[in-house]
């Protein structure tokens, strides 16, 4: 049995002593027949039952179909992929989404997680099979703030990776591994680009796929409430290692109030780098794709298919609450107490003085 009162136990303890106060005053003063008034602390105390939210916890499983696969998307965040050159004008990273949705229709019933990577790297989503959790997680990822950024490594979601790997590999040894990596390639760190081979061996299916245009695209700055003008007219507060028109984060918004702007005061200009990404497929042992809005991801990439067994889940707590038992006896004598005052008032009637007549 488990207790949750309404108010905060001082406030319950508080209204419980004032209504007891009440009936007990009148008592001890014998206002009244006494049995009605003990009957009403008895009543207090029913009330007292039922504010503090009597209830018992019961410990429920449920059951859903489950794909023995765990996937992995690694995102880049940095802030070029804000570049518009992704079919026409768009955002690389709304190619990302795009395809990441795409991609998730092919595995159903997978646990699937999101680990974004701008300056430093983390969990956006830990592995579940909510995949409606997963296109909300999706939505809200946006490209980093030029002036947050420090430089960025296109393997800085590495030792994440690694990470939730060994540990979920550990919970789940049966699972496959998938990754897929969705980035531009541009290392604006001043380290090499790390080799990430030791992860082929763990991994069972994946791929690498690279956004943007070797003429490159502007990119607009990223404010907490979308895209908007920042300080413009001056040189960029830019990644360290940027130089000339490219990288991420090169400057604050330009001189329209929009675009982020290099170290000569120009649009910066992002480009993608297939070099460093096919490297990174190579070391996975996935294969390379560009990406251009050209075609859907399914004629790309296609998944591999995986049988879905109903799995058990355990350790769901709800509370089945029983205040309303107590309040049952509460409305009960406040039906009586209603028949009393009733009562009252008819006898008050009957011995009532009569109005006098006038004289004639």
């Amino acid at each position: 049995m488990i207790f949750d009162p309404v108010f905060t136990w001082f406030g319950w303890g508080f209204l419980v002593l004032a209504l007891l106060t009440v009936c007990i005053i009148p008592a001890v003063r014998g206002d009244g027949p006494r049995w009605k008034w003990f009957a009403r602390m008895g009543i207090v105390a029913v009330l007292a039952l039922a504010l503090a939210r009597p209830g018992i916890p019961i410990k429920s499983s449920t059951e859903e179909y489950e794909a023995a696969a765990d996937v992995y998307f690694l995102v880049d965040t940095t802030t070029s992929m804000a570049a518009e050159d992704y079919d026409g004008d768009k955002t690389r990273l709304e190619g990302v989404k795009k395809d990441m949705l795409e991609l998730a229709e092919q595995l159903p019933g997978t646990r699937m997680s999101i680990i974004s990577f701008a300056s430093t790297a983390s969990t956006v989503m830990p592995l579940t099979t909510d995949h409606t959790a997963f296109a909300s997680a999706v939505d809200v990822l946006s490209p980093e703030m030029s002036l947050n950024s420090n430089g960025s490594s296109i393997t800085e979601a590495g030792a994440e990776l690694d990470k939730r790997m060994k540990s979920n590999q550990e919970d789940r040894p049966d699972n496959k591994s998938l990754v897929f990596y969705f980035g531009d390639g541009e290392q604006t760190s001043e380290s090499p680009v790390d080799s990430w081979s030791s992860f082929a061996s763990r991994i069972d299916s994946g791929a690498v796929f690279g956004y943007g245009t070797s003429q490159g695209g502007k990119m607009k700055e990223s404010q907490p409430f979308g895209y908007g003008a920042g300080s413009g007219g001056g040189p960029g507060l830019g990644d360290p290692g940027d130089t000339g028109g490219t990288g991420d984060g090169d400057g604050s918004a330009g001189t329209d109030g929009e675009y982020i702007l290099d170290g000569q005061g120009n649009p910066g200009i992002s480009t993608i780098d297939e070099t460093n990404l096919r490297q990174i497929a190579n070391d996975l042992g996935v294969k390379y794709h560009h990406r251009d809005g050209g075609a859907s991801m399914s004629s790309v990439y296609t998944a591999p298919k995986y049988d879905q067994a109903l799995v058990k889940k355990d350790g769901r707590v709800t509370v089945d609450e029983y205040f309303w038992v107590p309040l049952l006896l509460v409305f009960a004598w406040i039906a009586v107490e209603m028949v009393f005052g009733v009562r009252e008032l008819l006898r008050l009637r009957t011995i009532a003085p009569k109005p006098r007549g006038g004289r004639s």
